[in-house]
């Protein structure tokens, strides 16, 4: 039986017949440059700008999410608005959702955008047998049948999507779930071009290849140097973007980004390094753009092999760090420090703290000692392992603070630096001891960095495995009542604090150098989505 659905009615839909709702809200007379091209720091080298394929916080994602697009997409305050779909309705149970597409999409090669197209790309992202790692994401939106496909019981053509006619895309969920629509801007659930990806292959997204649904599409990829788009004029709202190009440098040296900043050759660094954020915040504070995320830096221990097989070790190491020293003298760009995986952005969700956070430095440090001896480890038999991290002058300063704040410990620490791509590899494969890392949502509620740490999950880098805790989770996930929902995440994250699996450092604040003629840098965006058709240069 088919059940009533009820209209899904946001601001922005009542606002569709303003383009400027959705792209570069410029205001009237305001002049602007005669060139608009958008150069900024990415971090580093995309591994692949398949939007299947990318996860939040990567090098890909900001590139991907300037060339595609999905059912919906955030303003500049963070809230969804339509995307590729004109409107959307929830059946009464909660249980059915229906996505309109608008009216003549198309890709940028001239084929029509069709419903089918999102049922291909969640297919093939949801299968197994394409060794995605993003296709978790499938059984969190709670998608009828998606856990028993990527568990290999179930084909990817039982999903719970269907093409209803060209224009009309019709969900089924096992159960309501109230972060649906956040989810719907996530790049796992973008559509592909069905007949280029099945003609070309993994090759489909290269330059001379590519066929995209957003305000860009792929003009040139220099590997180790960097990506440029260009505008896609196919895009339903190209006549309100107004940056005709973007290039991505890949540049992982923030000193590299700050240098050719200085030298006009970069209008948005990906990052800014400690030491000029301090003097810039004084001196000329218009050029820092800063952004609270959904997400918290953290250090990851690889609880399957010894020594960190022991929460003796983890919980030592991690109450000898000071975080508040770290956040004022170390990092210095605002960011609160961290006792927990779960950001304070969440609203009405309290994250609850580690236990030693109530105790002081000197308490940490004697506790911190004892563990060690506890577990065996005093002068004579010293704790000894390896810190990974990313290339990166901030990651460098941050790994040497904390190695020393660990001396009083007796413990001999290696740092160890290695390039992205090396980096999330050995990661991956457990290959490592200590890891910088990252606790990061696609939505705001609490699972969204809590499923992460559930058995076999992966995401699930340290290990951690639980099963109270996926109990807890579970039983979170059926619980419409956020306040009680939002408890049984409190009891799972408690136990993830005793853990110690990860430890947390700070949340994320993330903060830029910005030309100061670039305008349209959002007002709120948790996910850290920065899109370019929002931006335009100003006239000097």
């Amino acid at each position: 039986m088919t059940q009533p659905r009820i209209p899904v009615i946001i601001s922005s839909l009542l606002a569709l017949s303003s383009a400027s709702s959705f792209a570069a809200t410029v205001p009237a007379d305001t002049p602007l440059a005669e060139e608009q091209h958008f150069v900024r720091g990415n971090g580093a080298e995309p591994n692949t700008l398949d939007p299947s394929f990318v996860n939040s916080g990567m090098p890909g994602d900001i590139i991907v999410n300037d060339m595609f697009e999905g059912f919906v997409i955030e303003n500049s305050d963070g809230q969804i608005i339509p995307g590729q779909a004109k409107e959307w309705s929830i059946s009464k149970d909660g249980k059915t959702v229906t996505f309109v597409l608008k009216d003549n999409l198309k890709w940028s090669n001239g084929e029509p955008v069709t419903a089918s197209d999102f049922v291909f790309g969640w297919q093939r992202a949801v299968s197994p047998k394409t060794g995605n790692n993003t296709g978790f994401v499938f059984s969190t939106a709670n998608i009828v049948n998606a856990s028993e496909i990527l568990s290999g019981d179930k084909a990817p053509s039982e999903l719970g999507i269907k093409a209803l006619d060209e224009r009309t895309v019709e969900i089924s969920l096992s159960k309501p779930t109230p972060y649906f629509m956040s989810l719907m801007s996530i790049k796992t659930f973008f559509p592909l071009p069905t007949k280029l990806v099945q003609e070309k292959g993994d090759q489909w997204t290269r330059a001379e290849n590519i066929a995209t649904n957003g305000a860009y599409t792929l003009s040139k990829w220099v590997p180790n140097e960097y990506v440029e788009v260009e505008r896609n004029p196919n895009y339903w709202d190209d006549t309100s973007t107004v940056i005709n190009k973007v290039t991505y440098l890949g540049l992982s040296s923030q000193n590299a980004e700050l240098i050719r900043y200085q030298a006009g050759e970069i209008d948005m660094t990906n990052r800014v390094q400690l030491e000029y954020y301090q003097k810039l915040i004084q001196e000329s504070p218009e050029q820092i753009k800063a952004q609270a995320l959904l997400g918290s830096y953290v250090y990851s221990f690889n609880t399957r092999q010894a020594p960190f097989d022991d929460v003796r070790v983890r919980q030592a190491l991690s109450m000898a760090v000071n975080r508040e020293i770290l956040v004022e003298k170390v990092t210095g760009q605002g960011e609160p420090e961290a006792y927990s995986v779960t950001p304070n952005n969440i609203p009405d969700y309290t994250a609850p703290l580690s236990e030693f956070n109530s105790l002081d430095s000197t308490q940490r440090l004697t506790k911190a000692k004892t563990l060690l001896a506890d577990a065996g480890y005093n002068k004579s038999n010293p704790l000894k392992f390896t810190l990974t991290y990313n290339t990166s002058e901030n990651h460098k300063k941050i790994a040497i603070a904390i190695a020393s704040m660990w001396k009083p410990l007796g413990v001999k620490v290696e740092l160890e630096n290695m390039e992205w791509k090396a980096y999330v590899a050995a990661k991956g494969a457990g290959d490592y001891q200590v890891a910088r890392s990252w606790a990061f949502g696609d939505y705001p509620e609490p699972s969204a960095l809590l499923e992460a740490f559930t058995c076999g999950h992966t995401a699930n880098e340290s290990g951690y495995c639980n099963p109270d805790y996926d109990e807890l989770l579970q039983q979170a996930s059926k619980t419409e009542d956020q306040s009680k929902r939002f408890t049984l995440y409190q009891h799972a994250e408690s136990l993830l604090n005793d853990s110690a699996a990860v430890m947390p450092l700070y949340h994320y604040n993330h903060t830029r150098l910005v030309r100061n003629t670039l305008k349209g840098f959002p007002n709120n965006n948790p996910k850290g989505n920065i899109y370019a058709k929002d931006l335009y240069f100003l006239k000097q």
